[in-house]
């Protein structure tokens, strides 16, 4: 008796497993087969501790969300011990919550609890083993990673089965535990560190550069839109220097950020798709501003590409991002997010909007913490917001959401339309929804806007408006229909790359400035540097966009902005960027796009949308543009 307690198998006689009339079949016999070997594997009694129940499959699960939180950093330029806490914390969540529910099962059901247990270990391990062999073999078939799973989380669970006693239980929860605990204060920590190391300040002044996700130029009321959606930018505008034609190094984030705290072209950074992040071995503006004294530091509400663990924290003391959100963290962490895409593949499929929360932090919190920072510390301080408000899924609070509308469906077309739209195939119904996605957009502005006055206003409470250089800008633009595209990251057209771009300062910055010379936002590190701190010779690369308001004729010898477009498969198949990368050339008279098929040409001073190609009629032109755009891609960015 003893020994069928200990194996779980019932005597039974022989043969009587392939008799009876169903027994000759195939399924038949492959369940009883099945049955079988889960009864001889699995088919012990209830463990003697209650505890088992709960600290081997917590215990598992913390060691696993540690492995793969260290496994995933170990390839990014930085390794985020914050990311490898959330990794922990996360698994564990998981883990508990399908042993929750297979015990639940178990209960229902009057099965053993115990198999319940095991049977939430196997499933956590099913779930996980794919990514861990992507992740080792990032080739692999798709059949043999989960071939692979099944038989690893079979091998799990029967070892936990065999091994149910072990006093190894609760050091695989007290381990990944402390583990945790530290590197969430590995951020505190590392602050103080630099912070000791930092130059005495000098009396120079603070800089802001706020960067507004996504932001499309020509619906900013500087720029001429005929709706109000930006008064404050506009007075702004008044009080300082408008850049009429600003240009992004590219049409998407991740590189475009990386030039414009570099001063480097996306070629020079290394910074082109989404598998490279920015080398600590740059130099970048951050770094440069905390050799002059400066406490440097980032708010980022764009955590998936302006992050940490992308690189960007290399030059600033403190970096702060906004996953620490619920929803953040459950879309960095790799099993999480493999969960998301997979349930929101059913419902909207964005993880970013799942379950209709837009994860991103607001312009108001990111707005909160700067200033809190800003406040604990010591002046001068250089600052770095990126707001995510415009971006997909446009989402602005009430009542901005209905400011230039009154439909009642707004908030559920702005929430579907980037899935339709902006990162599948377009559709016929996306021309359809576009009045409703504008409505919400501009009203996301407006909101913007009314952040950026409610923050320069709390600056101007504390007394560190007037002796601060406020930058605003974008990191690139966005397409509504125009060519067939929506959304942003798939061409080089005018008004994906065209971004506001207003320097404010009394001091520094003359009033009602216009330039309306095309420049690139690369030139920002420079043109901050030079302001900032103009005794201080050692620059980054770029020119000071100062010149252009200091000097009575710089435009005719000043350098023709690019824009850079790598292949990128993740984006639709329509997408002039999906088979080849794409670069362009903005001089005064032309847009000049080089790209498979054929090139393109444009008038962008009375064919803003680009409509009518001009390389045929102008050949000369094209060809003259063509050699321009290749020497200056092989020609290094130079500090001037």
């Amino acid at each position: 008796m003893q020994d069928q307690t200990q194996t779980g198998v019932t005597a039974q006689p022989a043969g009587s497993s392939g008799s009876g009339p169903r027994a000759g079949s195939a399924a038949g016999g492959w369940v009883n087969s099945l049955l079988a070997l889960w009864r001889r594997e699995f088919g012990r009694s209830e463990p003697t501790r209650v505890g088992d129940l709960v600290v081997l499959p917590i215990g598992l699960s913390a060691i696993a969300g540690l492995i793969m939180g260290v496994w995933f950093e170990a390839t990014r330029s930085f390794l985020d011990p914050a990311f490898i806490a959330y990794s922990i914390g996360v698994d564990v969540f998981i883990q508990i919550v399908i042993l929750l529910l297979a015990l639940g099962l178990a209960v229902i059901t009057r099965r053993r609890i115990w198999s319940g247990t095991l049977f939430a270990i196997a499933f956590f391990w099913y779930l996980l083993i794919p990514l861990m062999v992507h992740l080792m073999l990032p080739g692999a078939d798709r059949r043999v990673a989960l071939c692979i799973a099944v038989l690893g989380a079979f091998q799990i669970a029967r070892s936990v089965n065999r091994h149910v006693h072990t006093r190894l239980g609760p050091w695989m929860i007290a381990l990944p535990a402390l583990i945790a605990l530290c590197a969430l204060s590995f951020g505190r920590i590392r602050e103080f560190s630099l912070l000791s190391t930092t130059p005495k300040p000098q009396k120079t002044p603070n800089v802001l550069v706020i960067i507004v996700d996504t932001l499309r130029a020509d619906h900013l009321s500087p720029y001429g839109y005929s709706r109000d959606t930006s008064p404050y930018l506009a007075q702004l505008a008044k009080q300082g220097v408008l850049f009429q034609n600003a240009i992004a190094p590219s049409s998407w984030t991740l590189p475009s950020h990386a030039s414009m705290l570099t001063g480097l072209y996306p070629h020079d950074t290394g910074v082109e798709t989404d598998m490279e992040d920015l080398s600590g071995s740059i130099p970048s503006l951050g770094d440069a501003m905390r050799k002059r004294g400066y406490r440097t530091g980032a708010f980022s509400a764009n955590y998936q590409f302006f992050s940490r663990d992308r690189g960007f924290i290399h030059g600033f003391t403190h970096f702060e991002e906004y996953e620490q959100t619920i929803g953040g963290i459950l879309e960095k962490v790799p099993l999480s997010r493999f969960i998301l895409q997979r349930l929101s593949s059913h419902t909207i499929g964005d993880p970013f909007a799942f379950f209709g929360v837009k994860n991103a932090a607001d312009a108001a919190t990111v707005n909160d913490n700067a200033l809190s920072w800003i406040h604990r510390g010591r002046l001068p301080f250089f600052v770095v917001l990126n707001y995510f408000d415009l971006h997909e899924p446009v989402l602005p609070p009430d009542p901005y959401l209905h400011m230039y509308t009154s439909d009642a469906k707004a908030r559920k077309q702005s929430l579907y339309f980037p899935d339709v739209c902006s990162w599948s195939e377009v559709g016929a119904s996306c021309d359809s929804r576009r009045p409703e996605y504008l409505d919400t957009y501009d009203g996301s502005i407006r909101y913007v806007d009314q952040s950026v006055q409610n923050l320069l206003y709390r600056l101007k409470q504390d007394g560190l408006l007037e002796n601060t250089i406020v930058v605003f800008t974008s990191d690139h633009g966005q397409e509504f229909g125009e060519h067939g595209i929506y959304g942003h990251g798939k061409s080089l057209y005018w008004r994906e790359i065209q971004v506001p771009l207003v320097i404010w300062n009394p001091r520094l910055i003359p009033a009602s400035a216009s330039v309306p010379t095309p420049v690139s936002t690369t030139d920002l590190p420079a043109t901050i540097l030079d302001l900032a701190s103009p005794k201080n010779k050692q620059g980054l690369p770029g020119r000071s966009l100062a010149d252009l308001w200091r000097s009575s004729d710089p435009a005719s010898s000043w350098p023709a902005p690019l824009s850079e477009l790598a292949k990128l498969h993740w984006r639709t198949k329509t997408a002039p960027n999906y088979n080849a990368p794409i670069d362009a050339i903005v001089t005064p008279e032309w847009h000049y796009i080089r790209q498979e098929g054929s090139d393109l040409l444009f008038d962008w001073k009375t064919d803003p949308e680009e409509a009518h190609d001009f390389c045929a009629t102008q050949p000369t032109v094209c060809t003259a543009l063509q050699a321009k755009l290749q020497k200056a891609e092989e020609s290094p960015q130079q500090a001037h």
